[in-house]
C-alpha cells in the first residue's frame, strides 16, 4: 500500500517513518529541501509539489501549518484525486477552516476526514498519539488498519468535526498542565529542593501527569530546541481554542491565565522553543 503525506514536518515526517517502518511504502511532499532530504535518508519518496504521483497513494494525510496552507492545499490537491480517495486532515485549525477543506476536497471527489492527534513531536516520534478520527464511519473503518500503524491509539469520534472538538479539550487540558508543571518547579526551586528529587516525587505521586511527564525534564535542563511542540505552534493552537470557548460563553479562567503566561514566553523568548519554556517566564519573575 502507498500512502501520501503533505507536509513533513515535525509530525508529517514522523507519521512518515512510522509508516515505513510497518511496512508501508510513502510518498511526501513539502516545498522544504531539507525536509525533503530528510525523508528520503529515512526510505520516503519525496517530492517538491503536489502531482498526478498522488492517484498512486491508497490515501493522503495532511500535516500542514496552518489554515491558509490548509486552504491552498485542499484547493490544489482536488485536482488530483480519484473517486472516493480518502484523506486525512490532522492539524489543528477552526471549525471553518476545516469545513472549507472538506468542501475543497469533496469537490475533487474525494472524502475528508477530521482526525487530529493528541501528543507531541516526541510522542509522535514514537507512534505515541492518540488520534480522533471523525467523518464517515466507513471510510474512518476502511483506514483504521493504517492509522494503527503511526498512533497508539484511534478514537472514532463521530461526525466529521466532532475530532477537532475533542482536539480543543485536549489542548486546553495540556496547555493547564504545562504550566502547573513549571509554577511547581519554580516552587521547588525557590525551596532550595533537589530538582531531580521533586520530578521523581511528582511523576509518581498523586500530582503526576502526562505533561509533567513529558516536559518538566526539559524545564530542568533548560533544553528547549528542537521543541516537540513549539511556542510558535501553540500560540495558533490557543488562538483557535480561546476563539471557541469565547463563541460557547464558557467560563476558563484557569485558560486565560495560562494564555496569558504563554504570550509572554513568545514576546521574550524564540519561536522555536518548546513549550516547556514557559517555565522561564516563573524564572525572570515575569509570570505575574
Amino acid at each position: 500500500m502507498t500512502i501520501g503525506i503533505i507536509g513533513l514536518g515535525i509530525m508529517g515526517g514522523a507519521y512518515g517513518r512510522n509508516l515505513m517502518a510497518a511496512g508501508e511504502a510513502v510518498i511526501g511532499v513539502d516545498p522544504n529541501p531539507t525536509a525533503r532530504d530528510r525523508f528520503t535518508a529515512a526510505g520516503g519518496r519525496a517530492e517538491a509539489t503536489l502531482g498526478p504521483w498522488i492517484a498512486e497513494c491508497e490515501m493522503v494525510i495532511l500535516s500542514l501549518i496552518s489554515p491558509a496552507v490548509l486552504a491552498e492545499v485542499s484547493q490544489n490537491l482536488a485536482g488530483f484525486l480519484q473517486p472516493g480517495q480518502i484523506v486525512l486532515e490532522t492539524g489543528t485549525f477552526a471549525m471553518p477552516d476545516k469545513l472549507a477543506a472538506k468542501a475543497n476536497i469533496e469537490a475533487g471527489g474525494g472524502v475528508l476526514l477530521d482526525c487530529p492527534v493528541s501528543g507531541t513531536g516526541a510522542q509522535a516520534a514514537v507512534g505515541d498519539l492518540v488520534m480522533m478520527a471523525s467523518g464517515p464511519s466507513e471510510a474512518v473503518a476502511k483506514v483504521k488498519p493504517i492509522l494503527v500503524k503511526f498512533t497508539r491509539s484511534v478514537i472514532e469520534a463521530g461526525e466529521f468535526g466532532a475530532g477537532i472538538k475533542l482536539k480543543y479539550v485536549a489542548n486546553h487540558a495540556v496547555a493547564l498542565h504545562n504550566a502547573a508543571a513549571a509554577e511547581v518547579l519554580h516552587y521547588a526551586d525557590a525551596l532550595e529542593l533537589d530538582r531531580d528529587i521533586v520530578y521523581t516525587l511528582l511523576k509518581s505521586g498523586a500530582g503526576q501527569s502526562r505533561m509533567l511527564d513529558l516536559r518538566m525534564p526539559l524545564m530542568i535542563s533548560g533544553d528547549y530546541d528542537p521543541p516537540t511542540a513549539s511556542l510558535k505552534m501553540f500560540e495558533k493552537d490557543l488562538s483557535v481554542i480561546g476563539a471557541d470557548i469565547a463563541r460557547l460563553g464558557v467560563d476558563a479562567p484557569m485558560l486565560d491565565v495560562v494564555t496569558k503566561l504563554y504570550q509572554t514566553a513568545s514576546e521574550m523568548l524564540p519561536e522555536t522553543y518548546d513549550t516547556a519554556a514557559v517555565f522561564e517566564v516563573y524564572r525572570e519573575g515575569k509570570a505575574r
